[in-house]
């Protein structure tokens, strides 16, 4: 690869050269503060709850490894967080003052193998690095929402490996326990980058679609309320080619945006920074720009609220957890011209996947109300396939959700409806113990006890 090539994900986004800033008002271009002296490279910045650290990726030569740097708004010469094999990327900030972030960073080159899938990771200071996430998929870009879970991009599963990826927002606690999705489903998004939650209600990302030309993204948004049914444009008038939005003062947005080489810009399609009102019908001009630089993303240095925490209850000492389905046949999926399709008579549990074989762990008997209970292997990926009478598949989720040690995790169905509770019903699986699913493949059966009552 040619000397100065961009080898991975944050070589192509911050080039050797690229540098954080800070600035104070009137917001000069020359009246700027370097923070990330002494590294070729640098960029991402994100600021803790209390505004008195600032966190960002960097590296110190070209070749080496992205790692977390920690510095003060003051200026002082930023500190290596992190020591991550293969680099760490896209910096947040826990309710308890820890960091989580993703590692390694992704290749740039799609023909190299690479050793493992980014998750995301958490880390104390002065501590020690712990995995959060063991899906079979790629998880990066994680931020900290206000209660406290952390939301992150990852890709929807499919069966077949060389489909195009359709990725989504997931959401997980800080212990890893409880991943979920979050937002977009089979929506066709290429690429989803940087989100954050607004102060409105909603949360922002940038976008791209597999129609779009390379190049061309822009800002979207979903109401935390309703995620799966309110994506639309973030903008509702015509803006250019978007690099980052944040949340900024009094319920602005601070956006970076090609300034389409304005008379003022010596660099051709230059980006600079804008300040975007709650209720703008227009760009306006830039609220920063610094011609001779490309302005791509700016953050405010302020303290606000921290995020909640989270108790955990997970059990480090136990090698499984416990997943509860309510109705496996409870699904939003229908045959064709919308008839009922046959019901699921047991479930298949899947594992692996990612970069491994994926696997069959057993098969569980589904109850007279559809509901089963297995104890399956923690931090491993797992996936579902539903079998009617006659062993044909009803419905396949690849692995890509997974347990914690000692987590007590239930579903409402397989593939069920959106924005849907469980019913007030005590599943008819948790009479019995739950079935245990090893490494080892094997079937399973699961037989009622003599007198069973509620």
């Amino acid at each position: 690869m040619a000397a100065g090539s961009p080898q991975d994900m944050l070589d192509q986004r911050y080039p050797a050269g690229s540098r954080v800033v800070v600035t104070l008002p009137p917001f000069r271009p020359g009246a700027v503060r370097v923070l990330s002296s002494g590294l070729v490279a640098a960029g991402g910045p994100v600021v803790c709850p209390d505004g008195k650290r600032i966190f960002f990726v960097g590296k110190t030569r070209v070749g080496d490894a992205w790692q977390i740097y920690e510095t003060e708004p003051g200026g002082s010469r930023p500190k290596a967080i992190t020591a991550m094999e293969g680099g760490a990327m896209d910096p947040a900030i826990l309710a308890n003052g820890d960091l989580v972030f993703s590692s390694p960073v992704p290749d740039v080159d799609p023909t190299r193998k690479a050793a493992k899938l980014p998750a995301l990771h958490t880390q104390a200071p002065g501590g020690v690095p712990r995995r959060l996430t063991f899906g079979s998929a790629a998880a990066v870009a994680p931020t900290v929402l206000e209660d406290g879970r952390i939301l992150f991009v990852s890709a929807r599963s499919s069966a077949t490996p060389a489909a195009t990826p359709n990725l989504a927002l997931f959401t997980v606690n800080n212990d890893g326990s409880e991943v979920t999705a979050f937002a977009l489903d089979h929506d066709g998004v290429s690429l989803v980058l940087r989100p954050r939650e607004l102060r409105d209600g909603r949360i922002g990302f940038l976008a791209m679609d597999h129609t779009t030309p390379e190049g061309e993204v822009w800002a979207e948004t979903v109401r935390s309320a309703r995620p799966f049914a309110s994506r639309t444009k973030l903008f509702n008038f015509p803006v250019p080619r978007c690099r980052s939005v944040e949340p900024g003062e009094a319920g602005n947005l601070l956006a970076s945006f090609e300034t389409r080489r304005a008379a003022d810009n010596t660099l051709e399609g230059s980006f600079a920074i804008y300040q975007i009102g709650t209720n703008a019908t227009m760009l306006g001009l830039p609220f920063f720009n610094d011609p001779i630089w490309n302005n791509i993303e700016a953050i405010r240095i302020a303290a606000r609220a921290a995020p909640m925490g989270h108790i955990s209850a997970l059990a480090p000492a136990k090698q499984t957890g416990t997943i509860l389905c309510l109705n496996a046949n409870f699904t939003r999926y229908h045959g064709t011209n919308g008839a009922r399709i046959r019901p699921a008579t047991r479930v298949r549990v899947l594992a692996g996947g990612g970069l491994g074989p994926v696997r069959a762990l057993g098969e569980v008997p589904l109850q007279a109300d559809g509901s089963f209970m297995a104890e399956v292997p923690a931090d491993t990926p797992l996936g579902f396939e539903s079998l009617d009478a006659d062993g044909s598949v009803m419905h396949r989720l690849e692995p890509a959700f997974w347990v914690r040690p000692g987590e007590n995790r239930s579903c409402l169905g397989c593939h069920e409806p959106y924005n849907r509770s469980a019913r007030n019903l005590r599943p008819m699986a948790a009479l019995f113990p739950p079935v245990l699913l090893s490494e080892k493949p094997l079937t399973v059966t699961q037989k009622s006890p003599p007198h069973a009552k509620e």
